[in-house]
């Protein structure tokens, strides 16, 4: 019973220090919330089985995130051309920037897959079947061809065709594992099984709501710019877009089952099958190294594109006199966030007494702006430079007018539209953090 509620307590005690502002609870809250809701899980599990998933995997629990890691990486690569979301507020250090977002992509598959066996245990839909289908050698090669159409056209038209992505692998993986006989989607389809499918798909639904959730809280976090759904949003996503995760469900397991087969990930619940002859260890290691620098790759670009801001340093911020940032650096603030939260409050205090009330104002509104829905040190300059200096100021223009402001001013990039309209829509409902 301890260790049952040890998840939950742990997660309670981060969502009260997050809110607080308190590093690294802040900025890393989705980290710590989401590994203390895949433990509460796999003691639910230990707690109905008599032995939890990660003891099940045992050492082969640190390949299953690698590979959990290693596959969101791809859909990284895929959105540098989609652009349907970016990241604000990661750690400056790039060091650990990387590893924690090395961290983070590591909760997808066993976020997933953790709920999809706790719910086979309650029984959900496991009577669940239909007519059986049939899938010819013909059927199955048309089946790859649509993936890989479905691959494609996102990246040639992202705007118009972009939520195939989330169907591609699914269509170009399960009929491979279909002729190599792994008990995969098409042979339960074949079965007249539908059970394991539709549960896949309920437990894709809920470990969306968590990724979004916790997302939602998090200082470091991703905000959603997706075509034609970007106006309504639950947390940052746009509505229509949780109609995204069930599938995408069903594509992790998918890909997973593929790489037991190859010895590359530990078997346990409904992912077993695995080849007669396992593959070699030198070619294991090629394709763990492959992976490792594909992600590598993808995250030197992620950096220069889809992150658009780090946590802001004081030396960053053109817009602090010199003797605001003097003061600033004696009380010991190395980054603007330090002035939120409950340290925030006793600093704020301080400066009160300190600073001239103009002074006080103008690090009131700068602050407010460069914080802004993660706008940054970057771009809170560039919004400066042309003349925006102030949250009410950004949200009574435009979007394209904001954009056309900041393509007159000297720049190493500019953010996109998209973000913009993020940064403008969200305006009237800025809260005054100080």
């Amino acid at each position: 019973m301890i260790l049952l509620l040890a998840g939950p307590a742990f997660i309670a005690l981060c969502s009260g220090l997050m809110l607080g502002r308190v590093e690294p609870f802040a900025t890393f809250f989705y980290h710590f919330a989401w590994y203390g809701l895949i433990f509460t899980f796999d003691q639910l599990i230990r707690r109905r089985q008599g032995r939890s998933l990660i003891a099940t995997c045992g050492p082969g629990f640190l390949a299953l995130l690698f590979w959990s890691a290693a596959a969101w990486y791809f859909f990284e690569l895929v959105n540098l051309r989609l652009q349907n979301w970016y990241y604000v507020f990661v750690a400056d250090n790039p060091l650990l920037s990387f590893l924690g977002t090395a961290v983070a992509f590591a909760t997808v598959f066993p976020g997933i897959f953790w709920i999809d066996h706790y719910l086979a245990l309650r029984g959900v839909a496991a009577q669940r079947r239909g007519r059986p289908l049939r899938f010819t050698a013909a059927g199955l090669r048309n089946l790859q061809i649509g993936g890989l159409v479905c691959l494609v056209l996102p990246l040639i038209w992202p705007t118009y065709f972009f939520p195939l992505v989330w169907l591609a692998l699914v269509l170009i993986t399960a009929p491979a594992n279909c002729r190599r006989g792994i008990d995969d989607l098409l042979l339960q389809f074949e079965r007249g099984e539908y059970g394991p499918f539709l549960r896949l798909l309920l437990a894709g639904l809920i470990a969306g709501f968590f990724w979004e959730s916790l997302n939602f809280w998090a200082r470091a976090k991703w905000i959603y710019t997706v075509p034609f759904f970007d106006e309504f949003k639950l947390f940052e996503m746009p509505l229509a877009g949780f109609l995204g995760f069930p599938p995408f469900a069903v594509e992790c397991a998918v890909l997973y089952r593929a790489l037991v087969w190859r010895g590359l990930a530990p078997a346990f619940g409904a992912y077993t099958a695995q080849k007669p002859q396992p593959s070699a260890p030198a070619l294991k290691g090629v394709l763990f190294l492959l992976a490792a620098l594909g992600g590598g790759l993808t995250h030197y670009y992620m950096e220069r594109q889809t992150t658009t801001s780090v946590t802001p340093r004081l030396e960053a911020l053109e817009a602090l006199a010199p003797g605001v940032r003097s003061l600033l650096e004696m009380h010991q603030v190395r980054y603007l966030t330090d002035l939120e939260g409950w340290q925030g409050k006793d600093l704020w205090r301080q400066l009160e007494d300190e600073l001239a009330p103009q002074q006080l104002a103008e690090l009131r509104r700068a602050s407010r702006l460069y914080l802004h829905q993660g706008i940054g040190a970057e771009y809170g300059n560039l919004l400066l430079r042309a003349g925006i200096s102030s949250v009410e100021e950004l949200g009574q223009l435009p979007a394209e007018a904001v954009l056309e402001k900041l393509d007159a001013i000297p720049h190493r990039r500019l953010p996109t539209l998209a973000q913009v309209r993020v940064w403008v829509r969200r305006a009237p409902d800025e809260r005054n953090p100080f």
